[in-house]
């Protein structure tokens, strides 16, 4: 029967073998995927990894984030919900009705026509 401390060493010895024999593993699997990157020319934007290069780093053919040793920020999302138009002179032109007045809107009003009679039924 093995000791507390002998397993511990088993372990140990084992988790050793293990990286060693991922990281040969990896080094093919990376040399595979190269090779087939190459044979059909798939580029980084086929495999949604397209990244921003700038004017500076273009040149010397280095690509950038933005921001040297820091993840790119994720795209802000609007909290705003789309509202659907309230008002409308019949010519194309809408209005939520939230807001400053369009200019369509003053001029109907100045025209002597009323906010209700601009309302879509």
């Amino acid at each position: 029967m093995s000791t507390y401390t002998q397993i511990i060493a088993q372990i140990e010895e084992l988790s050793k073998r293990a990286e060693k024999t991922r990281k040969e593993e990896l080094s093919s699997v990376i040399k595979a995927i190269k090779k087939q990157i190459k044979d059909y020319g798939i580029t980084a934007e086929d495999l949604g990894l397209q990244t921003k290069v700038t004017a500076k780093a273009g040149r010397a053919g280095r690509v950038s984030n933005g921001k040297a040793g820091r993840k790119p920020r994720a795209k802000r999302t609007s909290a705003v919900a789309k509202v659907a138009p309230k008002y409308s002179d019949g010519t194309g032109n809408t209005w939520t009705g939230r807001g400053k007045q369009p200019k369509w809107v003053v001029a109907a009003l100045a025209s002597g026509r009323s906010l209700e009679s601009l309302l879509i039924a």
